[in-house]
Formats: C-alpha cells, sequence, structure tokens
C-alpha cells in the first residue's frame, strides 16, 4: 500500500490572494488531483473580486410615484424642516396635528429672509433646508436661481381646489407649478365709520380726502412692508395709464418708469398732507389710537388684530373701486432638500380643508382653497373679484421701493 507524507499549503505575502502548492510524494494520479484542486481554488477566489458590484438604487423621482408611494416614502424620510416668517403659533399647531397623523416630526423654523439661507446652499448636493414659504421679492429671487423642486403642484391630490391665479402667478411671476398657494392676502383701506361716513372709492376721491383731510391717511413706508408698496402700484397705475402694460414684464423697462416721474411728483406733492408710518402695523395703530381715520392695510393682519382684540370693533375695511393689490404666499421644496417626499406630504396637508379653515380661524388668512364654506372674512368674495389687483411684477416692486426713497424721501 503506497504511504503518502502530508500535504503543505504556504501563502506567497507577495502575491496577495495566490497560492502554491507543493506536493511532497505520491501518485501521479494524485498529484494532478492536487493541481487541480489549486485551479478551482485559485478561481475561486478570482471570481468575486471581478463580480460587478451591485448597482446604487438610484434617487426616487417623486414627480413620477402614485400619491400612496410619496406617503410610503415619506414616512421612511421621518423628518422635515420648514420656514417661514410669520403665524408662528399655527405652523407649530400644525406641524403637531401632522406628526400625531403620519409620525412625522417637523422642525419648524421663524425667521427673516430664508431666501438668503437657500442661496448660501444652492451649491450644495444636498442643503439642510426641505420646505420654505414664499412671498415679496423671494419669489423671483427663488424661480430664476432654479432652486425650487418641481414642478410639484400637479401631483398634489386637490390641486383643482388651490386659487387658480396665485396657482400660476405669484408677485408677478410665472411659477410654473413650483410654487404652491398656501394663503392669499389683500391690501384694502380700512377706516373708522364715525369719522369717515362716505370713504372714497375712485381715485380722484381719495385725493379729495387727502387735501380735505391733512394727515388723516396713513400708509408705511414701501421699504418697510407691503401696505407702502401697494400704495405705490396704486399711484403708478392711476398716473401712468394702468397697470396692463407692466404685466407682462420679466424685467425692469427703463421706457416704462421713465414715466414715472409724475408718481414721485405726486408723492412729492403730498407727503405733508399724508402720514407715513414705519411698518404696516403701526399704520392701524394710528388708526386705533385715533390719530388717523383711513389707513391702507393687510386684511390677514386686520383679522388677527380683531381675534386679539387690538383694534377696535368698528373698524370697517373695503377694496375700494379704483383698486388695490393682493395675492398670497406659497410653499415649496428646496431642488436639494434631504427630505422631499415629507416636504411634499406636509405641502399637502397645509392646504388640505382642514388645515385651511385652522389657518383662518387661529391667525386670520383668506384660504387658498376656492371651495371652503364659512371662513371668517373681512372682504366679500365679489369685492376681490372685482377691485382687487394682481401684484405688478417683481422688478417694478423693487423699483418702486427704491425710487421712493430716493425721489421722495430723500428728495424731500
Amino acid at each position: 500500500m503506497p504511504r503518502y507524507s502530508k500535504l503543505v499549503a504556504c501563502r506567497n505575502s507577495n502575491a496577495g490572494k495566490d497560492y502554491i502548492f507543493t506536493i511532497m510524494q505520491g501518485e501521479e494520479k494524485m498529484k494532478t488531483f492536487y493541481k487541480l484542486l489549486v485551479v478551482l481554488m485559485l478561481m475561486a477566489m478570482l471570481v468575486p473580486a471581478c463580480a460587478p458590484k451591485p448597482a446604487v438604487e438610484a434617487p426616487k423621482d417623486l414627480l413620477t410615484m402614485s400619491w400612496d408611494q410619496v406617503i410610503v416614502e415619506a414616512k421612511k424620510e421621518g423628518e422635515l424642516s420648514y420656514y417661514a416668517w410669520w403665524g408662528e403659533e399655527y405652523w407649530k399647531t400644525a406641524a403637531q396635528k401632522f406628526e400625531a397623523l403620519y409620525g412625522i416630526k417637523v422642525n419648524i423654523v421663524m425667521g427673516d429672509n430664508p431666501i438668503d439661507k437657500m442661496l448660501a446652499e444652492k451649491d450644495l448636493a444636498v442643503g439642510t433646508m426641505d420646505v420654505s414659504d414664499f412671498g415679496g421679492a423671494g419669489v423671483k429671487t427663488a424661480i430664476d436661481a432654479g432652486i425650487v423642486y418641481g414642478p410639484i403642484l400637479p401631483i398634489l391630490p386637490d390641486a383643482d381646489k388651490l386659487d387658480p391665479t396665485l396657482s400660476k402667478v405669484q408677485e408677478g411671476v410665472q411659477t410654473g407649478g413650483y410654487l404652491v398657494p398656501i394663503y392669499c392676502n389683500q391690501v384694502g383701506l380700512l377706516y373708522n365709520p364715525e369719522k369717515v361716513p362716505n370713504p372714497p372709492q375712485t381715485w380722484e376721491e381719495l385725493q379729495a380726502f387727502i387735501d380735505n383731510n391733512p394727515k388723516q391717511f396713513a400708509f408705511c413706508d414701501p421699504n418697510k412692508g407691503g401696505t407702502g408698496q401697494a400704495m405705490v402700484q396704486t399711484v403708478v397705475a392711476n398716473l401712468t395709464g394702468g397697470l396692463d402694460q407692466y404685466m407682462t414684464d420679466k424685467e425692469l423697462d427703463p421706457a416704462k418708469t421713465a414715466k414715472w416721474t409724475v408718481v414721485w411728483d405726486w408723492f412729492k406733492a403730498n407727503m405733508d398732507k399724508v402720514t407715513l408710518t414705519a411698518s404696516n402695523n403701526e399704520s392701524t395703530d394710528t388708526l386705533n389710537q385715533g390719530a388717523t381715520s383711513l389707513v391702507l392695510a393687510w386684511d390677514d393682519d386686520t383679522q388677527i388684530a380683531f381675534n386679539k382684540g387690538t383694534l377696535f370693533k368698528g373698524a370697517t375695511m373695503y377694496i375700494p373701486e379704483f383698486g388695490l393689490p393682493g395675492g398670497g404666499d406659497t410653499a415649496g421644496i428646496l431642488k436639494n432638500a434631504p427630505h422631499k417626499a415629507a416636504g411634499l406630504l406636509f405641502i399637502q396637508f397645509l392646504t388640505s380643508a382642514e388645515m385651511q379653515k385652522l389657518m383662518n380661524e387661529m391667525i386670520g388668512p383668506y384660504p387658498a382653497r376656492t371651495d371652503l364654506t364659512g371662513i371668517k372674512a373681512l372682504l366679500q368674495d365679489d369685492q376681490r373679484l372685482a377691485n382687487g389687483k394682481p401684484w405688478y411684477p417683481a422688478p417694478y416692486k423693487a423699483y418702486g421701493s427704491e425710487e421712493f426713497t430716493k425721489n421722495v424721501l430723500m428728495g424731500q
């Protein structure tokens, strides 16, 4: 019977994973067997190294998902951040209700000018912001910079129930479905009916009121509040041939603003007869204190003042026939948001009938939904439709505020 010596396997450290076997003794057939075994072992070790790596899962596209799939993804993400600049009590209540319903935490971040943070993070692959309110000049800035994800409006279940104008245009900017209406607001004239039994309806009547009631009409510096910007737009509309000429412009047209000399002349001629305030709220305060009898105000701010008992009950609001601007604010998801699905679900939650009614009750804005009844409103729908005007494009709005300072405040 043949005898075999031990099989010795030595690993060559310079060869990495290669093994060299030396068969010390044995029959020729056994040598061949061991050699084949070595080859098979080498092949087995090399195959995993050469095999293709599993593909990395591609990012999910929310825009092509069913709404049920969006909800599943949102719950996986588990949290989101929401940036706003006012109405903190409502946003925090909404966050609590949303978490109770879906188990998704909402971090409410309050502060002015969230657009600055958006721009600072726009080149990051993944930012720190998920959802934000959008309003004022920030709308054009965000759309032009391409920092908003979407279009998301078409995939929301109740998109057809949201304000049709604000769904398309905000601050004179075509938003393309990237921003979703959250609430509407409107500038109106707020007055004391005991002092103003016949409030002005036409531009000529407003001028007569100013002439006959020195310092009784108030509006704020356009650099300090939207009602002041509304005053500039209203003067432009009534003295330069209407707003239609500006509405399709994406950029400032110098040939058109050259006609605004008459606007600044009007302000300079009337500044001694009106009261200029430092904020929207200060204008309302002057009315409440009896220092003025007619002021420009926001309907939502006025409703809040009524709710808190800080405005006398007899104060009355209307939109005059010469027209005043209004619009609303929207919400959008940042393109590099870390929690897009959760953000989308929260926006849908904010536009639900329940939350739109709650917002109206808590902080006063007019709902963005058009199918609600029993809403508290200072302004009737027929007035909004007949006398409410859209804002002219953002470049004109910004230019008006800048030129007011240059030509009126510094020119006095």
